[in-house]
């Protein structure tokens, strides 16, 4: 039984320990072109460490006032897009929660479909709209169409956690005299800080990874974000592979950092409400 047991414990850390030597592989290979000349990277058979260390495709970055601004282009949009849609997600979960009111199943099952419908369906609307309402080609452009997919998740992840929790707390908060929206803020927000960390999380995710609705809307340098800088770098006869891995190092940073201080307040607002219907 014992020698069952650990067999099967061998083999299910084995398995683990190969899928994360698979998913690290491009991470490695990533870093390792940054650091090495153009020449290098179609060498075969390739080496794992650069033969000549350079940080070329680094200094190409910070010393290009054209790069550092499509990073905070990123970093702009992206920070709006979250702060927007925890704002209005939490609000619009806790109606969603709370109360019950006519064609709420139909407004849930809105929501739902809007996490499962192909945006690239939605290009050439967005595109003419905004042409339309002259915002074609404007960093607005992009926080409004960004909202239209993580808008919805955000409210449906904040309603499944706010279900969780007792509606007595709020209910014995307003007794003492808080209003409901002090009752909202001080009790309901504070308890659900994990759904609202995993919740902007994903979304600024979302929004800094984000390419199709970017290259759409997006024409000129100035408003330009970092996945259409890096894909720039992409060329029809020489693809410039050292300053383009070490733009994607860069723009990893951020995210990595994130997930590492913030991984266990994800993993719970990701579960805390997984078990409501």
């Amino acid at each position: 039984m014992h020698a069952n047991r650990a067999a099967l414990n061998a083999t299910t850390y084995g398995l683990l320990i190969l899928a994360i030597v698979v998913m690290c592989f491009p991470l490695a290979w990533m870093l390792s072109v940054s650091f090495r000349p153009n020449v290098e990277v179609t060498r075969i058979p390739p080496a794992w460490l650069p033969e000549v260390w350079t940080l070329e495709g680094y200094r190409k970055f910070f010393e290009s006032a054209r790069y550092t601004r499509v990073f905070f282009n990123s970093f702009f949009v992206s920070i709006v897009v979250t702060l927007l849609s925890l704002t209005l997600g939490a609000l619009a979960a806790y109606a969603l929660a709370r109360f019950r009111f006519l064609g709420q199943r139909s407004v849930l099952m809105f929501l739902i479909i809007t996490q499962m419908f192909p945006l690239v369906l939605l290009c050439i609307p967005y595109f003419r709209v905004f042409i339309a309402l002259g915002l074609y080609d404007t960093l607005t452009a992009l926080v409004i169409a960004y909202l239209t997919f993580t808008l919805p998740f955000c409210i449906l992840m904040l309603r499944s956690y706010f279900l969780n929790i007792p509606r007595d707390m709020e209910d014995a908060a307003m007794v003492d005299g808080c209003t409901r929206l002090g009752a909202i803020a001080r009790i309901l927000f504070p308890m659900s800080y994990p759904a609202f960390i995993g919740a902007g999380l994903y979304t600024f995710l979302l929004a800094w990874n984000e390419f199709l609705f970017a290259a759409v809307l997006i024409e000129s340098w100035e408003n330009r974000v970092l996945t259409m800088a890096i894909y720039s770098l992409m060329a029809e006869f020489v693809t410039d592979w050292n300053t383009m891995m070490a733009f994607s190092v860069i723009a990893s940073l951020p995210l990595v950092g994130a997930f590492v201080f913030l991984q266990r307040y994800m993993v719970q607002g990701m579960t805390g409400g997984a078990l409501t219907s």
